[in-house]
C-alpha cells in the first residue's frame, strides 16, 4: 500500500501536496511535515495503522485537484 500512497503523492500538483502533508499532521498528531514527507511518503515507512486512512485522504484530495482543473480549463 506504501507505493499507491507514493503513486498518489506524485500525482498531486505543489498545492494539494502541501494540503495533503498539512492535513495528515493534523490527523495523526504529528509536529512535522518535513517528518511526514522524509519518513512515512520519500521512505515509505508508513504506520500499517495509517496506510488505509491515507489512501482516503489523498483520493478525496486527488478527486478535489482534478475539479479545480476542470473548473480552470471551463473559465477559459
Amino acid at each position: 500500500m506504501t507505493e499507491n500512497i507514493k503513486q498518489m503523492f506524485s500525482k498531486m500538483n505543489d498545492e494539494t501536496r502541501d494540503e495533503a502533508l498539512l492535513l495528515l499532521k493534523s490527523e495523526f498528531n504529528l509536529e512535522s511535515v518535513k517528518f511526514i514527507k522524509k519518513n512515512w511518503i520519500i521512505g515509505g515507512r508508513i504506520p500499517e495503522e495509517n496506510q488505509e486512512r491515507i489512501v482516503q485522504i489523498f483520493q478525496n484530495l486527488l478527486r478535489v485537484q482534478i475539479l479545480r482543473i476542470k473548473e480552470i480549463k471551463v473559465q477559459f
